[in-house]
């Protein structure tokens, strides 16, 4: 019989069926095939971008905007920055100037901040303008879609805020404008009407009163001592105001109060906010009668969130619903109007 024949070698193919090629070389060729196929496939098919989706993420359209417009040039078309009003629902800002004052105005779209900041106001003006009407309303729940903002500041160095108003749509308006009185800068609503102020304390916090001034039996320590204070019951995180006009005299960590702001009101009273969450003032700081100074927690020693208000006179605790404080003052004679006649010039920025 003659020699055995050897096998032909197999045609070499790329097509090689992957579901019964059993793993060797013809079957990684036949992977490393249907890898460059669909490659060229994305490379090479009109209007397929595979990059496009992950790009697109890496910005949300919501917060694209210019940086400050209001202080920069012509735009390309050759027009100013300037959006002309009367739009339907006008959401876009519309931002004039004159020769000392920009104004920027606009419709809160996208919450109150990224609003501002599309409308091309700086960070440090728009934490600025935020900080002034917390001391009317809580710019966190207060403020609705469609509200309009409205600001003027000067073109002098660091843009200092001159003016700030929210025109809401179903409450009513907040506007303030900065003046000085007797030598102290600090900002009064536009009727220069609500400087008066209370002559009692405010409440720190809208609740009731869970536990009053006086001797009681202390729910951690276990014996009956007394409670230099009154205490307000409330969820977490609820803004605490201060209870009346006055500067920051601490804001910190306290012990057994966890962390309080105190603050002074002259005459020897000063008023206490125990047991924060959070601290959204800083010693020497002016606060306004109702200006959120921290949030409701349960810091120190505490059963739960709530707000320890604590009035001391000349150093001693005294019952919080007994006191009566001074009126502040109040802008009025010649005063007032220099007051009304500067309020109408920030007002004429931008109308004809």
């Amino acid at each position: 019989m003659g020699a055995p024949i050897a096998d032909e070698p197999a045609e070499f193919s790329l097509l090689v069926d992957l579901a019964s090629e059993p793993v060797g070389r013809r079957w990684l060729r036949g992977v490393a095939t249907l890898a460059m196929l669909c490659g060229a496939a994305l490379v090479f098919s009109p209007g397929i971008d595979p990059f496009s989706t992950a790009l697109a993420e890496t910005v949300a359209p919501a917060r694209q905007f210019q940086m400050n417009p209001m202080l920069g040039g012509a735009d390309d078309d050759g027009s100013s920055g300037a959006k002309a009003a009367g739009d339907p629902a006008d959401s876009r800002p519309v931002v004039a100037s004159n020769a000392s004052e920009i104004r920027v105005q606009g419709a809160v779209t996208d919450g109150l901040y990224w609003s501002l900041r599309s409308a091309g106001v700086t960070p440090q003006v728009a934490a600025d303008y935020l900080h002034i009407l917390s001391t009317r309303i809580d710019v966190g729940s207060d403020v609705a879609p469609y509200d309009r903002f409205d600001l003027v500041v000067s073109r002098s160095p660091g843009l200092p805020l001159l003016y700030a108003a929210l025109h809401r749509a179903d409450a009513p308006d907040v506007e303030l404008m900065k003046w000085t009185v007797g030598g102290k800068t600090d900002w009064f609503d536009a009727d220069a009407g609500s400087s008066e102020g209370s002559p009692g304390l405010m409440a720190p916090v809208a609740r009731r009163i869970t536990s009053g001034f006086g001797v009681r039996y202390h729910p951690i320590l276990h014996i009956a001592r007394m409670h230099t204070g009154i205490d307000f019951g409330a969820a977490w995180g609820s803004p605490i105001v201060a209870a009346a006009d006055g500067q920051v005299i601490a804001a910190g960590w306290a012990g057994g109060y966890g962390r309080e702001v105190q603050v002074a009101h002259g005459g020897g009273i000063v008023t206490l906010y125990g047991h924060m969450s959070g601290i959204a003032a800083s010693p020497g700081d002016i606060v306004r009668q109702g200006q959120v100074i921290g949030y409701v927690g349960s810091s120190g020693l505490s059963t739960g969130p709530h707000v320890h208000f604590e009035v001391r006179m000349n150093g001693q605790p005294v019952d919080p619903m007994q006191v009566r404080l001074q009126s502040r003052s109040v802008v009025s004679g010649p005063a007032r109007v220099a007051f009304n006649e500067r309020l109408k010039q920030l007002l004429a920025v931008g109308k004809a």
